[in-house]
């Protein structure tokens, strides 16, 4: 087989990378929309099977097949395609680790990122589509829209957090803007004692309301749904443990302050606050999660980032002690602290 020996430099083939990303996003955002991964996950597939399957002339799938092998989505043997590895193990609906929910969350950016640079230079939000941020004591759609969004795109780091802090010691847990509740049901199904509270917008708790009523009254009977607004109600007590997921990196800093303030409030003596959230990195590089800070420049009037030590210095000014951090997967940090 015939080859080209490439002519780029390393800096040179990773600048052309960068300068064409958005190609890369947009075909993976395309691909899984079509669901291609999924019906390939079933057996590899000719060419022709493919362009028929989705309709599409020669031209356009050729392309389209080759730039899923260049980025290593796909591979070809014996004139047939199949899925990577890595597209085998995140990008088939109803594998656990599935990232076509995160996939969709970006794509719907994809507009937004040309005014990148008036983001920048103005300081303002692009696109206005999750007005949640706008008008966070909500307004039914724009609250739904967005915890739906959240819902679908929580399935790996909820199913994952067990692992990295035992429950056990709990008796009832407290989610804090927890949407649908798939976190509280998580809990309650791995852990037969405990009791969960969700505290969440009046809107948000009517569709997981409905939510859970598909599910067995042995789980959802342990999940008490508790209606309000966590910048203008108090958190109701009795939880000796509060749970913050994807909260903090939404707001600005003096409300992610209200929110610690009201949280030592609710929780006992010894009880603990949980905040599970993409963290910067602490080093010279803020790693992965600068690009989500991005994302919330684009979406949000002033959300961010944050690092371990800029949350713990938040947690201890609200009265916290024993703060800790715990690294879990992706570019998720488990932060625990304890009331005295």
């Amino acid at each position: 087989m015939e080859t080209l020996t490439t002519s780029f430099s390393s800096p040179e083939k990773t600048l052309f990378q960068l300068m064409t990303g958005f190609f890369a996003s947009k075909l993976l955002a395309v691909a899984v929309d079509l669901d291609l991964f999924t019906w390939l996950s079933e057996r590899p597939r000719s060419f022709e099977e493919i362009s028929t399957h989705f309709g599409l002339a020669e031209r356009p799938c050729r392309t389209l097949l080759d730039a899923l092998l260049n980025l290593q989505l796909l591979e070809k043997r014996d004139n047939h395609y199949l899925n990577s590895a890595m597209s085998e193990a995140l990008l088939v609906r109803g594998r656990p680790d599935y990232q076509g929910p995160h996939v969709r969350l970006l794509d719907n950016l994809y507009g937004a990122c040309d005014q990148l640079r008036a983001a920048l230079f103005e300081d303002r939000p692009i696109s206005r589509d999750y007005s949640y941020f706008f008008s966070p004591e909500g307004n039914g759609t724009s609250a739904t829209h967005y915890s739906t969004l959240m819902h679908d795109s929580s399935i790996a780091p909820v199913m994952v957090l067990p692992q990295y802090w035992d429950f056990s010691d709990s008796q009832t847990v407290m989610d804090v803007g927890g949407g649908y509740g798939r976190l509280c049901l998580t809990l309650v199904s791995q852990y037969p004692h405990l009791k969960t509270v969700l505290f969440d917008l009046p809107e948000v708790c009517q569709k997981a309301s409905e939510l859970l009523e598909t599910y067995p009254r042995g789980l959802a009977g342990r999940v008490q749904l508790q209606p309000g607004n966590f910048f203008h109600d108090p958190l109701p007590s009795g939880a000796d443990t509060i749970v913050m997921m994807r909260i903090t990196h939404d707001w600005p800093r003096e409300r992610v302050e209200m929110l610690f303030r009201k949280a030592f409030d609710a929780l006992p003596s010894g009880g603990r606050l949980l905040i599970y959230e993409t963290l910067k990195d602490q080093g010279p590089f803020p790693g992965e999660a600068a690009f989500i800070s991005l994302l919330l420049l684009l979406i949000s009037p002033a959300g961010e980032c944050r690092t371990f030590a800029e949350l713990r210095y938040l947690l201890e000014k609200s009265g916290f002690a024993n703060v800790e951090l715990i690294p879990t997967i992706y570019f998720y940090g488990l932060v625990v602290a304890e009331k005295p």
